[in-house]
């Protein structure tokens, strides 16, 4: 599995960052759910657990009914003892923030011996891992049964009986193989493992059937052939025939599928997951529940200096999207293998939660969960504006401004509606400025004030008018103006990109409203008073003044714009000022006779003064 670049994080603030209402995600479409753990140097290399109905975790949507996940997942930490940071163990957790439940399921305390891949049959009662010692010797998989217990309240509440939770073992691990092993992952019957191995010299995939009833293991099967190639990271398809992997036999790592079912001479034996793929990395497939759909890690816009971040391809139409919510590193993603819907008015998109590892909002690394919608559908419509929709730049009493927000008809009958709650059958709008922040101005969270959940946001329901649906924001005035400055946008008409997620699924909002910025009564940091003589031939002394102190560069041009010779680029005080141009370019050479235009701007001031005229005459 891929460990995340960057420095991991100290986990803090747990109870601060509970949603309202009990929700399990930060925007709707993603929450951490390590988030409050005891551990500092990370959660990796998520596993959902899946079970009857009874483990079946139940997320509360606004139509009295919910969405769907299965309730238990483990991961891999990191040992906390000095020196041996890279032994790890496996812990279970529930897949809730809210919780605090974290149980051992293979732990060395002395941190001799390290556990690690952690994959789940589809019945949920056995784990597969690999497990190798200190000094990396001894390496070899196991298989381990698992008592289910689904009784979450129970839990909870402290009362289940001792050795039947959920992480008690039943019987002794069971041994699949020994040597250079990696990634085992269940085909959908529990019946037979996929992993990866350099038995043969290069790393291939192979299986190895496995009774659950007798806990017989088979000799293991070699499935490619590849040589001095790489093929790992095996994730089986549900229809239980074809695996999706990454191998490196193109250069970069990228997805292939072998089907199981046809024979090694047909030509559909393996074919690429993605038939146009970029060259970077592609790492940790799974598929989603109907089988037609991969989800990878991949670097962020398919550049290869970016960070990671999780992708969704559909492999009947080669579509896909990234999935990324902050600028941090995300990947490893693990599929839940049940499906949900999005709000009847969306159409109802079939999704599947997942998990993975992620750096997001800068918590260090940790196990999280999310869904596709945030990135993968459109945002709806959501309608904006400001008050006041002018401001003047010199007024220093005013250090906020308004948007209100309001959702046309055909976002409200998707079933969205502009508030903080859910009501009705309707979503709700997350109005949060901690972490994930929704909504934001051009990027910008609101000002914290006293609005919901610490925002400076407000809707009408809070004010008990609930018949006008709508959400008003106050804004830091400098932050939005600064941006506008820096744009070079001043005395402009100047769009806003408004943004928002809903509660439940993280659906997207987005909306535009418009600002102008005055400045009619601001001083110019700097202006051109003139030049003597004019005509010149070939010298003449141009003056200006400075307002206030800075780096200023003084800058002629020719008619068509072709900057001819920089005359002064340097600090300058307060004050009248005088530089002198000999006629001669940038090059050395002597400028023709012709008209010129001097400019002056600041170099820590998006500002450019109006062209003065020159007439250089020989």
């Amino acid at each position: 599995m891929k460990k995340l670049l960057g420095v991991i994080g100290v986990l803090a603030l747990f109870c601060v960052l509970m949603p309202a209402q009990g929700r399990a995600d930060l925007r709707g479409a993603f929450g951490p759910l390590t988030l409050g753990g005891p551990w500092v140097n990370g959660n990796e290399q998520t596993s959902i657990r899946p079970a009857g109905d009874d483990g079946i975790m139940l997320i509360p949507s606004g139509d009295g009914g919910g969405r769907l996940i299965e309730e238990w997942f483990t991961f891999s930490i990191r040992s906390l003892v000095p020196g041996r940071e890279g032994v790890r163990s496996i812990f279970i957790h529930l897949t809730s923030q809210q919780s605090a439940y974290f149980q051992p399921l293979l732990d060395d305390p002395a941190a001799n011996t390290s556990y690690f891949d952690p994959a789940w049959s589809s019945d949920g009662r056995f784990l597969a891992y690999v497990t190798t010692s200190f000094d990396g010797t001894g390496q070899a998989m196991y298989i381990q049964e698992y008592f289910i217990n689904d009784d979450f309240e129970a839990i909870h509440g402290g009362s289940y009986p001792v050795g039947e939770g959920a992480e008690s073992p039943v019987g002794s691990p069971i041994l699949v193989t020994t040597g250079n092993v990696r990634h085992p992952n269940w085909s959908p019957t529990g019946h037979t493992l996929a992993f990866d191995s350099n038995a043969a010299g290069s790393f291939d995939l192979y299986t190895v059937d496995f009774d659950p009833n007798t806990s017989s293991v088979g000799s293991p099967t070699r499935r490619t052939f590849v040589d001095n190639k790489a093929e790992t990271d095996p994730s089986w398809s549900p229809d239980g025939h074809r695996i999706a992997y990454a191998t490196n036999k193109f250069g970069p790592r990228v997805l292939e599928i072998i089907d199981l079912d046809l024979s090694s001479g047909d030509p559909n034996y393996t074919k690429l997951a993605e038939r146009n793929f970029a060259f970077v990395p592609h790492n940790n497939p799974d598929w989603t529940s109907d089988g037609g759909t991969l989800y990878y890690d991949a670097p962020s816009g398919e550049d290869n200096a970016s960070l990671t971040a999780i992708w969704r391809l559909d492999l009947t139409t080669q579509g896909k999207c990234m999935i990324q919510f902050d600028s941090h590193a995300h990947s490893d993603p693990d599929v839940s293998g049940l499906l949900n819907f999005s709000n009847a008015g969306d159409g109802h998109v079939p999704f599947n939660y997942f998990t993975f590892t992620s750096q997001a909002a800068g918590l260090g690394v940790l196990a999280w969960k999310g869904n596709p919608l945030n990135s993968c559908l459109l945002p709806l419509a959501m309608g904006v504006a400001t008050v006041p929709n002018i401001i003047d730049l010199n007024d220093e009493d005013s250090e906020q401004f308004m948007t209100v927000m309001n959702f046309p008809p055909e976002t409200r009958s998707a079933g969205y509606r502009c508030a903080s709650t859910n009501g009705g059958g309707a979503d709700g709008v997350r109005l949060r400025v901690s972490i994930l922040s929704s909504p934001t101005l051009l990027g910008q969270p609101s000002s914290v004030g006293g609005g919901v959940q610490g925002t400076a946001c407000f809707d009408s329901v809070a004010h008990g008018l609930p018949d006008s649906l709508r959400i008003r924001c106050n804004w830091d005035r400098r932050e939005i103006a600064a941006q506008i400055q820096a744009l070079g946008l001043v005395g402009a008409i100047v769009p806003l990109k408004m943004q928002a997620y809903s509660n439940q699924v993280g659906r997207g909002f987005q909306g535009f409203s418009y600002l102008q910025l005055t400045a009619s009564s601001l001083p110019s940091p700097a202006a051109l008073l003139g030049n003597s003589p004019n005509p010149f031939n070939p010298v003449t002394k141009i003056r200006f003044s400075v307002t206030k102190p800075g780096n200023y560069a003084l800058r002629l041009y020719n008619v068509q714009g072709a900057l001819i010779r920089t005359v002064a680029s340097r600090h300058f005080d307060a004050g009248t000022h005088e530089a002198t141009w000999d006629g001669r370019t940038n090059s050395g050479g002597m400028a023709a006779s012709g008209v010129y235009y001097a400019k002056i701007s600041g170099a820590s001031k998006k500002f450019e003064s109006q062209g003065m005229k020159l007439v250089l005459s020989k």
